[in-house]
This record gives structure tokens, C-alpha cells and sequence, in this order.
């Protein structure tokens, strides 16, 4: 019997929104000491943007740890110009059909990458419980991480299903632990080859998914 939904953030329930171009946004990098000129300098770049950000409690906290784990000359000089960019240019917003699963009547929680302090004004708390690795202290895919909201809401994997865009990150960990799972494909891109991994393309079709189920 299903007792609990649990839901990815980005791309599942909501996006980013960047005010700048990507060339201002690179350029600005650059003034501040960060290089992305090379293939494997923005790899490194991106790989400790998304370690450091749920961990982190504000964008000050992660501009910090960010520019040191870069190794940014003079970093605690440059932590709040490198913070207060961040707060003024970037944000996130819910996709329209997030009202489609508000009412669904099982326990929801959301278990995310993302920092709290960056999608809390999103007001969660009215239909479903926020786990970011603040909390879980794992990131996905490590099925820890998963085990955190199970534990907390008294379920069993078998009692559970989780709806993330990413088959690596959100699916397949999920899978494994026993619960049950739909990708969210919002730009029907992916290709799945396993045909146990229902695929939707908005959470509005999640109902005749969970029925089945």
C-alpha cells in the first residue's frame, strides 16, 4: 500500500531562473579569479558547486566554502561580492502543475540537492516535508540518502515512490531500495530502456501512474 511520495526538486517541481547572460556570468567568474576557460576547469567548477550548495545555510555560507574549495586567492575578500551576485541574479519558481500533486492523499516529502535557504520561500511546509542534505548529510545517489525521509515518515521502501527527472540520481537509487518510481521528462529527451521506469512529461499525469501503481 502506498503511504509516500517523495519528490525531487529541480526540474521536477521547480527551475532556476539566471537574470544574465551566460557570457556575464562568465565574465564575472573570471573577475573574481575563477578560470572556466577549460573543459576540466568547469568540471571542477560544477562538481563543487554541486557538492557545497545543500550543505550550505545561506549564500554566503557557500560563497565561503566555495572560493576556498576553488582555492580563490584572498577568498574571504571576495565572499561577499561572489554572495550578493548570486542573490541578486539568480532564483527559483514552481512549475504550474506542481497543483496537481499538492492534493494527492499520501504523506509527500521533497528530497532535494538544492540548499533550503534557496527554495524555502517556495512555502513547502503547507503540503509536504523538505529533506535537503542538511538533513539527509548524504547526496544522491547514495541510497542513504533516501532512507532519511523513509525513516522519518515511518515507511517501508515498498510503501514509497519517487519522482525525480535524472535516472541515475532520482530513478534508479530509488529502484533498487525497493520503491517504486516515475522520471519526469519534461522535454521528452531522455530515453529509457528499462520499461519497468514509467516516464511522464508533467505531474499531471503522475495520478494514472500512482494508480496502477
Amino acid at each position: 500500500m502506498l503511504k509516500l511520495i517523495l519528490f525531487d526538486f529541480h526540474k521536477t517541481l521547480g527551475f532556476d531562473i539566471c537574470k544574465i547572460s551566460r557570457e556575464e556570468l562568465f565574465s564575472f567568474y573570471q573577475n573574481l579569479g575563477i578560470d572556466l576557460s577549460k573543459p576540466e576547469k568547469l568540471k571542477e567548477f560544477s562538481k563543487a558547486f554541486g557538492r557545497l550548495i545543500g550543505y550550505s545555510r545561506s549564500w554566503m555560507d557557500f560563497s565561503q566554502k566555495f572560493l576556498k574549495e576553488l582555492k580563490i586567492s584572498n577568498f574571504k575578500e571576495k565572499t561577499k561580492t561572489l554572495a550578493d551576485f548570486y542573490q541578486k541574479n539568480f532564483s527559483y519558481q514552481l512549475y504550474d502543475d506542481v497543483k496537481e500533486v499538492i492534493d494527492l492523499p499520501f504523506k509527500k516529502g521533497i528530497l532535494t540537492a538544492q540548499a533550503r535557504f534557496l527554495i524555502e520561500h517556495l512555502h513547502f511546509e503547507k503540503w509536504a516535508e523538505l529533506f535537503t542534505p542538511l538533513e539527509t548529510k548524504f547526496l544522491k545517489p547514495d541510497p542513504r540518502a533516501f532512507l532519511v525521509p523513509l525513516k522519518k515518515f515511518k515507511v517501508k521502501p515498498e510503501e514509497a515512490f519517487m519522482v525525480g527527472d535524472e535516472l541515475e540520481r532520482d530513478i534508479k537509487p530509488a529502484k533498487e531500495l525497493g520503491m517504486g518510481v516515475a522520471l519526469i521528462d519534461r522535454e521528452n529527451s531522455v530515453r529509457v530502456e528499462d520499461t519497468s521506469i514509467p516516464k511522464i512529461c508533467s505531474l499531471g499525469e503522475l495520478k494514472s501512474i500512482l494508480r496502477a501503481y
